[in-house]
């Protein structure tokens, strides 16, 4: 009876189903992270699409250019998020082809083009203006939306930010950085605004598209063993996970 009893207990048990493991709280957190950025960029570009103007932009508008009179500070600001993050979007590219990523460096380039491209649409497309009385001469740039150097400056910063997360710097280190790109992206959207470049609801969209862009490049590199921290079940110092940056632009 007893051999009888353990066939039947090997036979029974592997029909038996097993728990699902549940899913990662971090990677829950990036799609929501993505979905709400990309949902929201969508929401902004089908309402200025349709000419509708949206409640928050005048009033915020008028109250960032009571300080205009910092132009020259909101002027430095602006222009740091312009060209010097071109230099770093190539930097980045160069930096891992000489790691010998090249599979990464080509990922890199492509998405790129893809972001640069795909803001540039969405300008052709809204045809928004830029605000009454502005002065902005962005070459190559005649739209107002979105703003480029916002969404330039979430997604680059942002990523170097998440490339020194991944590195052997100290976690101090690590979210001194996260807090430094976080603050000079909020420096950016104000500085567009307070200089007349942008309405409000443009760096909001820049701000949105650049979370959803990040927040989707962590989410799928963050499961490659070179993509986390140590303690995160990676390989702790290793080169990071592959980065995406793209070129500023309005």
């Amino acid at each position: 009876m007893s051999e009888r009893a353990a066939t039947t207990e090997r036979t029974v048990s592997p029909s038996i189903p097993r728990p699902r493991a549940s899913r990662d709280p971090a990677n829950i957190l990036l799609d929501a992270l993505a979905v709400a950025g990309f949902a929201g960029f969508a929401v902004l570009t089908v309402i200025l699409w349709a000419h509708v103007l949206p409640f928050f932009d005048p009033p915020v508008r008028d109250a960032a250019l009571q300080y205009r009179s910092w132009h020259d500070v909101w002027d430095l600001i602006s222009n740091a998020a312009n060209y010097p993050l071109i230099v770093i979007g190539v930097g980045l590219v160069a930096w891992l082809f000489w790691k010998g990523k090249r599979r990464e460096a080509v990922l890199v380039i492509v998405t790129l083009a893809l972001v640069t491209a795909g803001s540039e649409g969405v300008k052709q497309l809204v045809h928004r203006p830029r605000p009454p009385g502005s002065d902005t001469v962005v070459p190559g740039v005649v739209y107002s939306y979105p703003s480029g150097h916002e969404l330039e400056a979430v997604t680059i910063l942002g990523i170097v930010a998440l490339l020194v997360w991944r590195s052997r710097a100290t976690r101090a280190a690590a979210i001194g950085v996260a807090i430094a790109v976080a603050l000079f992206c909020v420096a950016v959207a104000v500085a567009r605004v307070a200089i007349n470049a942008h309405w409000p609801s443009d760096v909001l969209a820049g701000l949105l598209g650049g979370i959803g862009v990040l927040a989707l490049v962590t989410r799928l590199t963050r499961d490659d063993p070179h993509g986390r921290r140590d303690g995160d079940g990676g390989a702790g110092g290793s080169d990071p996970a592959p980065i995406v940056p793209s070129s500023p632009d309005g």
